[in-house]
């Protein structure tokens, strides 16, 4: 049986095959044809179908019973116009043909009447002479099944010829039906026989034949899905006997032929497999090859060629153990060549439909190039073992990596006693045909792990190269791949590459003197050190500490897996260290100590944006090391863990914290309480009307400061430091003791820092040019110093509170020869403040003749209250030795707001209650955090009148918000202290904060008052002329003197000259009538004297005051003031007699007549 086609046959007993035989082969192959199996629901689609027209064969003896049917239809051919004929020979003839192919099993028969090109259609059918047709159809066919059929020679209709339609459509019918019958009657002979298999005489092989019938049934009707796993039903059932150990079908497990390890393993004829299989004899491993043949050539007749290749990889490697096993010492050799074999009939196969296959699936050479690569490397393997084997190759890694440990010696056997491959027979010969061919097979197998995206798999192919190349002798050309393929795949690290291929690398770069590959390669070999033996990884240790300083550039590696890091805690007691320091521990997993230049810790935040913590010249044991890292950059904040650096020569390993894997490790930094700190804020002393200054608080640690540099960043827009040479200074030597200083400043606004003692305080002032309207600045300092011959830095960022708590109206009332200075001072906001000094300061005009004696205020103000101050002021007449005094006068308050005096005493107790569990490093973050918490709400107005200052209660989870970052033995610390803090302070007095607060804050301002210094006063007097009291409506003469004074003249020349001025009488008309002039213009000069008659009269009885007078100038730019002697003066006003006429005006009520009786009289 040919195994391709459906085998139809024809009877032309009457010679008209010739004239359909061209007609019938033009429609084929049959097209579409739907098979729907009686014992399944699944209906197939056959798109198409090949046919083999074979002639019938009368003579033909029976079918064996286990032979596949691949005739499924029997055609007669008759052509005959005589009823006669029919009825005498035609009709016997027919009927000796029927029975000899209904005697046929599982085949269908199909009459065919072949009529002339002539016929004609009739009202008969189709014109024929129904004498001859219908007898066939009244004759032979059965039931209701039509057996005949109707063609014509040379249809006229030609290709769309019914009669020839329907013919095909009864030639389709008929193979379906005779294949379903063929594929239910094997079915149910392989159902009947699996049931009988634990019974005895049950035969495998029997039941192989059967079931294999029905898979090539399915292939001739190109069903090859349901013919695939007809032949996976039988692996299946093969491993079944094979674990039951009923392997007695098989004759012996074989492959003892000639040509069995070199044989094309999809070649299902190379042997008769299936009448060995009917006889019993055919071995295990011929039964396994012919298996994955068909198996392999139903896949590829599916194209799953990926599928193909994956299963025979799955074939190769399962049954090489099978092989070496009943081969024994035969299997040297053979094994490697049949696996060779195999690999390579499977690629050649399927790299021809390859190329159809991607034209049509752009992804499918993907998934091809990757079976395909790993057949290719394990034909490549069995190089490495011949090699081994015959002593082309050493018995080291690569090479010997798959070697079968049984072999690990060259074989006694000659390579031509079990291998038969003349190219691997050529190979052992000759070593240049055994690299030309190792060469080949691992260049395909690159390109085809390239070309699926596998490079892990492509770099393990590139080191087996270059093991080839270093043990051929070929050094250059090994270092030269090795370098590639470390510039290629970096960042797929080393792990990739087996210790061995590494330590052929290193050896080779050794030799060659390459210093800085070679220490490269000693870095890939202690990465991978568990797979290193103690000694070697102790021998490369030492290789590496003796060449790293030889390095010509940097080389960079991670910690890891040389080395383990951990921060482990922040350390800034001031009792415990000398400075903050970082605790990290590192582990060591190489065998020997590392003596390193630098560690240092990498640390990210805001203000610096990074801090560098190190420790330098340290040797790193093997196993757990702890090192104590210190900076010299002394800052305070929440910073994150970013990297760490370990530097040996040019050798540098880092490590990143801040990998997506890991959390993000964030740590609290301190200042330093032993080194200089410094402070931005606003001074104790505010002159205003000036430019306004910062203080900057510096103070020198531990030990002394020889200088350094100051630099003042401003961070808020619109915030601007004023440059100048010089700037003011103070030393603080007490409390009250301070010693000026000049510091100088550069051009580039660096601040020169004078030298300090230990412990010493300077205090420098910086002015700097802002918006009115921002009352917080975020200032940047930076001082950069040298103590001790070291170099240090300090850096923080603060905001600055710019606040004047006070606010000030003056007034003046000019006298002929003074000035009174009236001084209203309250509160700028809703904080209370306590007043504890005032002052006026004198000016280049004026001297201060009068003032309070007292010095010590202890005068609180609260908000919406106002303080009055008077003072009494003459012109300064003596201008000698006044440069030093203000052009303004000036009013000086010395103060001391109650927020600030409650906030440093309850400071100062917090910091002692810290100092206590050394835990003062703390203080400056959680007092603040502390007050923006729990002190905001505190009621100062309530305080300055009860003298009792009330805390809000103690919030344990917002205490622990901002103490997040801390270690967990320092923020149950601190937790703890901060709340025994609130429950003992929950009500403090005035008396326990003056206490506590032995230092407390005082500021002072200093506010700018314009008083004029020269102005034109007048004296106004209303002189009455009469001596006796006024009487009502009596005219009364009056005299208005008006008198310019001197003293308040600018110059000389302004004595000398008059200027227009006019009076001004305020009449108030319900108690005066003036006679004269209300208002009149007039010229005077300094020291004259004018007087201007007037009348009153009076218009009420009693005590009446004078009308005000007042003087004012014509021209705007003249100031007059004017002394009114007559202000508040009151005169009497009397009646002209004594008696008195009075008019009493009845006044009558009227009442509504319903209210009230007649008879109530009236009231």
């Amino acid at each position: 049986m040919s195994g391709k086609k459906v085998t139809i046959t024809y009877c032309d007993d009457y010679d008209v095959w010739p004239f359909v035989a061209t007609d019938l082969s033009s429609r084929l192959p049959l097209k579409n044809l739907k098979w729907h199996s009686s014992s399944q629901r699944t209906e197939r689609h056959i798109p198409s179908l090949e046919v083999d027209l074979q002639r019938f064969n009368f003579d033909q003896g029976p079918t064996p019973l286990l032979a596949t049917h691949s005739t499924y239809l029997n055609l007669y051919f008759v052509s005959c116009d005589d009823n006669e004929v029919y009825k005498n020979r035609v009709r016997r003839q027919i009927k000796t043909w029927v029975d000899l192919s209904a005697a046929k099993k599982n085949q269908e028969w199909l009459i065919v009447y072949v009529a002339g090109q002539d016929a004609r259609r009739s009202n008969n059918y189709l014109g024929l002479k129904t004498t001859v047709y219908d007898k066939i159809r009244a004759d032979f066919n059965q039931g209701k099944r039509d057996k005949c059929t109707y063609i014509r020679i040379h249809d006229p209709e030609g290709a769309q010829s019914e009669l020839w339609a329907a013919f095909i459509e009864k030639v389709k019918e008929s193979i379906l039906l005779s294949f379903d019958m063929q594929v239910n009657q094997i079915q149910e002979d392989t159902r009947r026989l699996d049931m009988q298999r634990h019974m005895p005489g049950w035969n495998y092989c029997t039941f192989f034949i059967l079931k294999e019938g029905l898979a090539q049934a399915f292939e001739i009707m190109t069903l090859y899905e349901d013919a695939l796993i007809q032949y996976d039903e039988l692996e299946a059932s093969f491993f079944q006997v094979l674990k039951d150990k009923a392997l007695a079908w098989f004759g012996h497990f074989g492959g003892d032929d000639t040509g069995d390890d070199c044989g094309n393993i999809l070649d299902f004829k190379r042997k008769d497999y299936r009448d060995l299989i009917n006889k019993n004899v055919i071995s295990v491993f011929d039964f396994r090859c012919y298996l994955f043949a068909r198996q392999s050539r139903m896949l590829i007749k599916l194209q799953r060629v990926v599928e193909a290749c994956s299963r025979a990889q799955l074939f190769i490697s399962s049954f090489i153990p099978s092989i070496r096993e009943n081969k024994g010492p035969a299997a040297v050799g053979f094994v490697e060549s049949w696996v060779f074999s195999a690999c390579m009939n499977v690629i050649n196969e399927c790299e021809t439909l390859s190329a159809q296959l991607a034209a049509s699936d752009a992804n499918f050479l993907v998934s091809f190039n990757a079976v395909k690569a790993d057949l290719l490397l394990t034909a490549r393997r069995q190089l490495d073992k011949l090699g081994v084997y015959y002593g082309h190759l050493p018995v080291s890694s690569p090479f010997s990596i798959y070697l079968d440990s049984v072999h690990e010696h060259k074989p006694d056997v000659k390579p031509s006693d079990n291998m038969t491959h003349q190219k691997l027979l050529e190979g052992i010969d000759s070593v240049e045909a055994f690299d030309k061919m190792y060469m080949a097979l691992s260049t395909r197998a690159i390109k085809s792990y390239d070309a699926c995206y596998r490079p892990r798999a492509a770099l393990t192919v590139h080191g087996d190269i270059a093991a080839l190349k270093y043990t051929r002798g070929k050094l250059e050309e090994a270092v030269r791949i090795f370098d590639s393929v470390i510039w290629r795949y970096e960042e797929q690290d080393w792990g990739s590459i087996e210790n061995s291929l590494l330590e052929k690398c290193a050896d080779a770069q050794k030799r060659l003197g390459r210093v800085d590959q070679y220490v490269t390669s000693l870095l890939a070999l202690l990465k991978n050190a568990s797979g290193l033996t103690s000694e070697n990884a102790s021998t490369y240790t030492q290789e590496l500490v003796e060449n790293v300083r030889k390095l010509d550039r940097d080389v960079r590696r991670a910690f890891s897996p040389m080395f383990s890091i951990a921060v482990v805690s922040i350390l800034d007691d001031e009792k415990a260290v000398e400075s903050t320091s970082v605790e990290i521990c590192i582990d060591n997993h190489l065998p020997k100590a590392l003596d390193f230049d630098s560690l240092s810790l990498r640390l990210v935040g805001n203000d610096p944006e990074q801090v560098w913590f190190a420790v330098e010249s340290q040797t790193l044991q093997p196993g757990k090391n702890k090192f104590y890292l210190t900076s010299k950059i002394s800052t305070s904040g929440n910073y994150v863990v970013e990297a760490c650096e370990l530097t040996i020569g040019k050798l540098v390993f880092g490590h990143n914290f801040m990998r997506d894997s890991q959390k993000k490790r964030v740590v609290r930094l301190n200042h330093n309480p032993q080194q200089l700190h410094a402070i931005v804020t606003q001074p104790d002393e505010i002159c205003l009307g000036e430019t306004q200054r910062f203080a900057i608080k510096i103070k020198a640690g531990k030990r002394p400061v020889s200088g350094g540099k100051v630099r003042l960043e401003p961070q808020s827009e619109g915030l601007e430091m004023v440059q100048t040479k010089t700037l003011a200074g103070q030393y603080v030597l007490g409390k009250d003791e301070k010693k000026p200083v000049e510091i100088n400043m550069s051009e580039n606004g660096e601040i020169e820092l004078p030298a300090l003692e230990a412990d010493q305080t300077l205090e420098i002032f910086a002015g700097y040019i802002g918006s009115y309207t921002e009352f917080e600045y975020r200032v940047k300092v930076v001082v950069a110093y040298t103590s001790e011959g070291s170099e240090h830095e300090f850096i923080s960022a603060d905001f600055v509170h710019v606040t004047v708590p006070l606010v000030v109206t003056e007034s003046c009332i000019f006298r002929e020869n003074c000035v009174l200075l009236k001084v209203d001072l309250s509160c700028n906001g809703d904080q209370p403040v306590r007043i504890l000094e005032s002052s006026l300061q004198p000016s280049k005009a004026y001297t201060v003749e009068n003032q309070s004696e007292v010095e010590q205020w202890n005068l609180t103000i609260f908000p919406k209250q106002v303080s009055t101050f008077v003072y009494k002021l003459l012109k300064r007449t003596d201008r000698e030795n006044t440069q030093d005094l203000s052009p303004k006068v000036r009013f000086l308050v010395k103060y001391r707001t109650l927020k600030d005096e409650v906030e440093s005493s309850l400071a100062n107790m917090l910091e002692k209650k810290l100092r206590e569990k050394n835990n003062a490093q703390h203080f400056d973050y959680v007092f603040s955090k502390v007050r923006e918490a729990f002190l905001s709400s505190i009621d100062y107005v309530s305080y300055g009148l009860t003298d009792v200052v009330h805390l809000d209660d103690f919030d344990a989870e917002l205490c622990e918000s901002f103490l997040l970052n801390r270690d967990l033995r320092t923020k149950v610390e601190l937790l703890d202290l901060i709340e025994e803090f609130f429950e003992q302070n929950e009500a403090i007095t005035m008396q326990t904060v003056l206490e506590n607060a032995p230092y407390r804050p005082t500021s002072m301002i200093s506010f700018p008052l314009d008083v004029p210094s020269s102005k034109v006063v007048h004296t106004v007097e209303l002189v009455l002329n009469v001596n006796k009291n006024f009487l009502l409506s009596e005219t009364c003469a009056c005299t208005l003197r008006i008198k310019q004074s001197s003293y308040w003249s600018a110059t000389e020349a302004d004595c000398a000259s008059s200027q227009e001025f006019y009076y001004d009488i305020d009449i108030d008309y319900e108690n005066w009538l003036l006679s004269g002039k209300r208002r009149l213009r007039f010229k005077i000069q300094p020291d004259e004297t004018l007087e201007f008659p007037v009348h009153l009269v009076p218009l009420r009885t009693g005590n009446l005051l004078l009308p005000p007078i007042r003087v004012l100038s014509t021209s705007i730019n003249t100031s007059v003031a004017t002394v009114y002697v007559n202000s508040a003066q009151q005169v009497l006003v009397q009646a002209k007699s004594k008696s008195a006429t009075f008019f009493v005006e009845q006044q009558q009520r009227f009442l509504q007549p319903q209210a009230y009786s007649t008879d109530v009289p009236a009231s």
